[in-house]
């Protein structure tokens, strides 16, 4: 595996790094707990935002990315939405699930997005790929 630096963190080399996953349902719950982690020896932190009770309303998912990204500063940033089929809390089709990821990406508040590629294989590539030719594209 080759390392990836995120925010300044080396992921793939040295000790193994501690992530904290955020899975609070509400808005205010999620920014609480944030503040909590940022004062925390985290190495990076995960959104699990199919726990956000309002998760499909992309407008308060990305304000709630936004305040996330302003608390945690440097503190590199997972974006997750894990799919029943995977153990996650919400049910997701195909098209949504990229769409969601896909605005996520466009944000640029996520550091990282992870992507279902055994539950989605044909759209995890689009993801994939689209935040390749985003990239790119800064």
């Amino acid at each position: 595996m080759n390392p990836v630096t995120v925010r300044g963190l080396r992921i793939g080399e040295g000790i193994p790094k501690i992530c904290v996953p955020i899975v609070e349902k509400t808005s205010k719950e999620i920014i609480e707990m944030a503040k909590k982690i940022v004062d925390a020896p985290a190495d990076l932190v995960e959104w699990r935002a199919d726990w956000f009770e309002d998760v499909f309303d992309y407008e308060k998912t990305i304000d709630v990315l936004k305040e996330l990204r302003e608390v945690l500063g440097d503190v590199p940033l997972l974006f997750t939405f894990r799919t029943m089929r995977e153990g996650g809390e919400k049910e997701i089709d195909a098209m949504t699930y990229m769409e969601m990821n896909q605005r996520i990406v466009d944000t640029g508040y996520a550091d990282l997005v992870d992507v279902e590629v055994l539950s989605y294989e044909s759209v995890a590539k689009e993801i994939i790929d689209y935040a390749a030719e985003t990239a790119k594209a800064d």
